[in-house]
């Protein structure tokens, strides 16, 4: 964790003084509210949403995102397991023909199966790719 940080304020430390773009990979959340700006959240290779870190982490729109929110560890949440998204993700060789998340998904319905939702905006600079959104309306059903 250590190193991790000394690299992260390295690398934060070289896109000041060059004033350069930084396209960070990871599945460390903490990683991403901490030094993003933008968030890109991919699922079995397709993008399912994105937006600036800060609507992502207070208003997340995919379920995928939603699910991955919600296993983040919190001190202020006592809970004693943390949530997990059901499923397995699917193989490469082997996508499902509509959603790529639908088999796990909460909401799904046939649609969500047979057809892939394209990239669509919700607000400003927050687009996903799914059916349902916005989650409110899915919840509601």
């Amino acid at each position: 964790v250590t190193i991790q940080a000394q690299i992260l304020d390295l690398l934060q430390d070289l896109q000041r003084r060059l004033g350069m773009a930084m396209l960070i990979i990871t599945h460390d959340l903490g990683v991403i509210a901490e030094i993003a700006d933008e968030v890109v959240v991919m699922y079995a290779g397709k993008i399912v949403e994105s937006a600036p870190v800060d609507a992502l982490f207070a208003d997340p729109q995919h379920p995928y995102t939603i699910g991955l929110l919600g296993s983040i560890p919190r001190i202020e949440v006592d809970r004693e397991r943390l949530s997990t998204i059901e499923g397995s993700v699917p193989s490469p060789n082997n996508q499902p023909k509509g959603c790529r998340f639908a088999p796990r998904c909460p909401f799904a319905d046939p649609r969500c199966h047979l057809e892939p939702p394209p990239l669509r905006d919700l607000g400003p600079e927050h687009r996903v790719a799914c059916w349902k959104a916005p989650v409110e309306l899915a919840r509601a059903a």
